[in-house]
């Protein structure tokens, strides 16, 4: 269990990372549309031509506070959801330092009697008998 929360949270944290690269580089796209038309209203002439262009710069920046606010929510959205599991596998980790705990995992799965849950049965046996092992080496000690 503990391994499939290790692997959301390192796959969330790789999409984190993606999601802002991909945030960088369509602000970077942005920003340089804008300069171009900055660079325009410089050299325009017309006042016509300087209004539309004005506008298009006004519709990038629009798209730029868009993205800067997607990009604030999807963050707080993914660290949040990050958070949660690292709460999660810290718990499932003391859990399974909780011999009561492995024992009670233990007689739920032999009350259902599912074969699928062999391999989760075998690893609190392992759990107990580590936390076993570990009480009789600091008492023999």
């Amino acid at each position: 269990m503990d391994t499939k929360i290790q692997q959301e949270i390192k796959h969330l944290k790789y999409n984190l990372d993606l999601y802002h690269t991909s945030y960088m580089q369509e602000l970077e796209h942005f920003e340089e549309k804008i300069q171009r038309l900055d660079f325009q209203i410089e050299n325009c002439t017309s006042d016509v031509k300087r209004e539309i262009i004005k506008r298009q710069k006004d519709y990038y920046q629009q798209q730029i506070d868009i993205l800067d606010k997607n990009m604030e929510k999807n963050t707080n959205v993914i660290n949040s959801r990050i958070a949660l599991l690292e709460e999660k596998l810290a718990s499932l980790r003391e859990e399974k330092r909780s011999i009561e705990h492995n024992i009670k995992q233990l007689e739920g799965a032999l009350e259902r009697r599912n074969v699928n849950e062999i391999f989760d049965m075998f690893e609190h046996v392992k759990n107990a008998l580590t936390i076993l092992h570990e009480e009789m080496k600091s008492t023999s000690s």
